[in-house]
């Protein structure tokens, strides 16, 4: 067994990315595959299931002719993917609609309908996950609503890594905890579907499909699959899970007590509990982890990498090398120039689709480089205002961090201090965490590891960024200021 290695995907919103990772989790060879997302109304997006096996066929396939030798020793077969789908296909498997994606709005209406039937506040209970149009919840119910035909056909609703298993194994009936949770289906606490709102909505629990923990071995791979990616038939596919529960194990902190951070277009903190977090104010969200035994406790900043990227579009930066050098070059607090960057909305600590970004303070004295640090600095601060609510039930002293954003030295400076932590990097390359989180988990499955937590030993430290303490002093100065503009602009957003 120690020549074993594990194939894993993640099934993401731009393309499907693969990897073969040996026991001691070194990367044999990786390969991915774009695909589109279709945007056909305002506020809609969705893919097509189609595009996300033919990329899977693409990538695996390129892994096969990467590593012949060793992708005759894949022991496991694990796949991870984006959330908040919602993939109708018929007895067959086959695909009857396009699944809208974790950024489709298309049901609001049906969101509103949730809660006035059920109520916000019960649904947050039940899932601890907070109610909007994004909810895979409210785009089963507007399947019901606006696509009769097609809901009355559906044999199961599968999400994105789901619809790939089934097309591994030939079996449709399977999902996991972490995403039948945070689709708003599942009882985060009892681990069952909600029957009964799903009974009160005029929904069949009948068409969801069975849940697993994301260890768990749901087939082997079938001969027909197998053919047309060049593998060994029999081999053994676990569920899989959502790619935020997986991440958490390839940065090594997938264990109760670890935190960590992903920097990404989007960002958030997780930590790792043994039971789940309700938050009074529902600024928090809950996944069950990938091995089924803990939870996951996000808090989301939407505008991230997606802010930097904005604003390097902004002021035609070529690379994030250059943003950084100029941005550098401005003292810290970007000389009273304050960013909210809620440039299409937030999640943490405000969940509001409606607010947007705030540059405050604007000067005769500021130039474009001040608009460049603060970009920055407002995002570090966004991470402040999420450790801060940690921070209401447990201390947090070190956050283990991936993501392509933390590259930036000057950033990582101002996170750190912002939020007052040991920043420690995790040797794990940005764009492989969730995979290699993936890969680990379905290890457990068959043994290849006793658990995550000795699996997850695997996972080295690069380096740790330690907060300065000068910057702390600026950012304590900003933090109250910057945590105000929100709530005074609140009404304004709305409005506008």
């Amino acid at each position: 067994m120690k020549d074993a290695c594990i194939l894993t995907s993640d099934i993401g919103t731009s393309s499907v990315k693969t990897a073969l990772f040996d026991l001691d989790g070194k990367t044999l060879a990786t390969a991915s595959q774009a695909y589109t997302t279709r945007h056909e109304r305002p506020g809609w997006s969705d893919q097509s299931a189609a595009d996300w096996w033919q990329g899977y066929q693409k990538s695996v396939r390129s892994i096969v002719a990467q590593q012949p030798d060793r992708s005759r020793q894949i022991a496991v077969i694990g796949v991870s993917g984006q959330m908040l789908g919602c993939l109708p296909v018929d007895s067959e498997g086959e695909p009857l609609y396009p699944s809208p994606i974790h950024a489709d709005l298309r049901a609001a209406a049906e969101a509103d309908q949730i809660a006035d039937l059920i109520g916000r506040e019960h649904i947050y209970r039940l899932t601890g996950n907070i109610l909007d149009a994004r909810s895979s919840l409210a785009k089963l119910l507007w399947f019901k609503n606006q696509q009769p035909d097609i809901y009355r056909e559906a044999y199961r609703f599968l999400q994105a890594k789901d619809f790939v298993v089934s097309k591994l194994t030939g079996q449709l009936d399977s999902t996991d905890y972490s995403d039948a949770v945070h689709a708003q289906w599942l009882d985060l606490e009892r681990r069952c579907y909600l029957t009964d709102v799903l009974q009160t909505l005029g929904l069949d629990a009948r068409r969801l499909p069975a849940v697993h923990k994301g260890s768990d071995p749901v087939g082997r791979l079938a001969a027909t699959s197998a053919n047309l990616l060049g593998l060994t038939a029999g081999i053994p596919v676990v569920a899989g899970a959502g790619d935020g529960a997986c991440a958490a194990v390839g940065a090594g902190a997938g264990m109760p007590g670890d935190v960590h951070a992903c920097l990404g277009t989007t960002a958030w903190i997780c930590g790792i509990r043994k039971k789940p977090v309700f938050d009074p104010g529902q600024r928090l969200f809950n996944l069950i982890s990938s091995d089924g035994d803990a939870y996951g406790v996000f808090g989301t900043t939407q505008n991230a990498g997606h802010a930097v990227r904005w604003a390097m579009r902004l002021f035609t930066d070529a690379d994030e090398t250059t943003f950084d050098r100029l941005a550098g070059q401005v003292p810290p607090g970007s000389e009273g120039l304050v960013f909210l960057p809620y440039l299409d909305g937030e999640r943490t600590p405000v969940f509001d689709a409606d607010a947007r970004g705030i540059f405050f303070g604007v000067g005769s004295s500021h130039d474009a480089r001040h608009f460049r640090r603060s970009v920055l600095e407002g995002v570090a601060l966004a991470f402040a205002s999420i450790v801060a609510i940690f921070r209401e039930a447990d201390p947090v002293s070190r956050i283990r961090r991936i993501g392509g954003g933390a590259r930036s030295e000057l950033w990582r400076a101002m996170i750190a201090s912002a939020c007052q932590v040991d920043l420690e990097c995790m040797a794990t390359p940005s764009d492989e965490a969730t995979a290699l989180g993936m890969a680990l988990t379905a290890g457990c499955g068959v043994g290849l590891y006793n658990d995550l937590g000795n699996a997850q030993q695997i996972v080295k430290s690069k380096s740790i960024e330690q907060p300065d303490k000068g910057l702390i002093a600026v950012y304590n100065r900003i933090y109250p200021l910057y945590a105000k503009l929100y709530e005074a602009n609140k009404a304004l957003f709305t409005a506008l």
